[in-house]
């Protein structure tokens, strides 16, 4: 019988062991959960003590501080002594320091200010410059703001405010200095292709015209020349005058940056560049045109000095006016490149052309360069058709010929040969020719900027306009 129920005893007692064991564990949990909040509210007693402390120490501290105040006053209309024994150093407790500390930082945050705050504590520091006799040159008075006006519309009013702002910009100038800024501004605003003064006013008050004109001012100031003089005044009315995305308007206003930074000898270089690179006469058929040509277009620019064989050209290359580039081009060979039937062909005998052709006029037939040859007073092969239209050659096989004939003796390039042709037309171009081989001009090329200057430079030295259109 005992035996039967005993696996129901055993398992009866196991269940009240575990409800037991779980009774306990709630029983511990509920303990330290009261502790726990016990210590949170000692804690916030404390905390709250605390705050209380420091107030009352803050208080104590701040009453002591009127109380010595008050005793340090009445002390100091007593006794002078009194007061140097107050001024030592005073020793305050740990507990006080910590709360002064807090209270400066407190004062020591970031606050704004006012403009009217601002603008009052800057001038007490820094009174305005103008108003300081120290601060005044002679003849001049300093610029602290921009000339700001509504309304203008006498141009000789915006030229004084454009020669005082140009000479206010530097710390001394000479009387030569202001004299020829002066001039140039006249000249540049007197010169403008305007049809009224309003027009004149308008047309100046544009930023980017200020800023060509101040680049003109100081380019003619760094070299008053007569030359310079009417250069600036080109570029000026061509940025003046121009529209704003137009590749000449552009071209004038970054020439007139890099005006200033450039000497005579610059312009002398850029000006044969454009001469015997990017233009030809057509009408140097012969010795004797060529040798008006170099009187006229050369001799003006060999006689004075040109740049140093590398650094004035790496100064060129550098303000983006040329490109230096690694091919060498002497100039004997720039010469049979321009005019090849000139140059690059010696001609034929005068019985040869007859024999095609037995009607020859004046001027149809002209000496050659080499020997007693005779050629068709023509440069090139382009300019062939329109010769034979003119004198009226318009039979195919007789235009045929000639050609024929006028290609039938080559001359290889040779260039001490070259440079005793030279030496025979003129001497001036024999010397061309040793100053363009011995200098950086053999491997030089125009950028559009240096064949912008190059030709406002050559239309002031010699009166000679370039059409650059269709580079441009």
């Amino acid at each position: 019988m005992l035996q039967t129920f005993l696996p129901y005893v055993v398992v009866a007692a196991v269940v009240a062991l575990f409800f037991a064991f779980c009774c306990l564990i709630l029983l511990k949990n509920s303990d330290k959960e009261t502790e726990s909040a016990h210590g949170r509210q000692r804690h916030r007693t404390n905390h709250y003590n605390e705050a209380e402390h420091e107030d009352s120490v803050q208080k104590e501290y701040e009453a002591e501080l009127k109380e010595s105040a008050k005793e340090a006053l009445a002390s100091q209309s007593q006794d002078a002594d009194k007061t140097i024994s107050l001024e030592k150093t005073q020793v305050f407790p740990k507990h006080k320091i910590r709360t002064a500390h807090s209270t400066v930082d407190d004062n020591e945050k970031t606050r704004l200010f006012t403009k009217e705050e601002f603008t009052s504590v800057q001038d007490e520091e820094h009174p305005a410059m103008e108003d300081t006799e120290s601060f005044r040159g002679p003849g001049f008075r300093m610029e602290p703001e921009p000339e700001i006006h509504d309304s203008i519309t006498d141009p000789a009013e915006l030229e004084e405010y454009f020669v005082r702002h140009f000479l206010n910009r530097y710390g001394s100038v000479t009387r030569t200095v202001a004299q020829d800024a002066r001039t140039v501004t006249h000249y540049l605003i007197s010169n403008l292709p305007v049809t009224s003064p309003r027009e004149a006013c308008d047309t100046l008050n544009h930023i980017m015209v200020q800023e060509a004109l101040q680049n003109a001012q100081r380019t003619y100031v760094m070299m008053p020349d007569d030359i310079v003089l009417g250069m600036v005044k080109d570029a000026f009315n061509d940025v003046a005058m121009g529209s704003r995305s137009e590749t000449r308007t552009i071209l004038a206003y970054d020439s007139l940056k890099a005006m200033p930074r450039m000497e005579m000898t610059h312009f002398r270089s850029l000006a044969l560049l454009l001469l015997f690179h990017y233009s030809r006469n057509t009408g140097n058929v012969n010795a004797r045109a060529l040798r008006e040509y170099t009187q006229k277009y050369i001799t003006p620019f060999i006689s004075m000095p040109l740049p140093d064989e590398y650094s004035g050209y790496q100064q060129l290359e550098y303000l983006y006016c040329i490109s230096l580039e690694n091919k060498e081009v002497p100039f004997g060979q720039i010469l049979r490149d321009s005019y090849p039937l000139v140059f690059s062909f010696r001609g034929c005998m005068k019985s040869e052309l007859t024999s095609v052709y037995p009607h020859w006029r004046p001027g149809m037939l002209t000496e050659s360069l080499y020997n007693s040859y005779y050629k068709l007073a023509v440069v090139d092969d382009s300019m062939l058709s329109r010769y034979f239209d003119e004198y009226e050659i318009d039979d195919y096989a007789t235009r045929s010929k000639l050609t024929a004939l006028m290609h039938s003796r080559p001359v290889t390039y040779d260039r001490q040969e070259m440079h005793h042709t030279l030496e025979r037309i003129d001497k001036d171009l024999a010397v061309m020719q040793d100053i363009w081989d011995s200098s950086m001009l053999r491997k030089s090329s125009l950028t559009l900027m240096g064949m912008y200057i190059a030709r406002i430079y050559i239309r002031e030295a010699i009166g000679e306009d370039f059409d650059l259109s269709h580079w441009m």
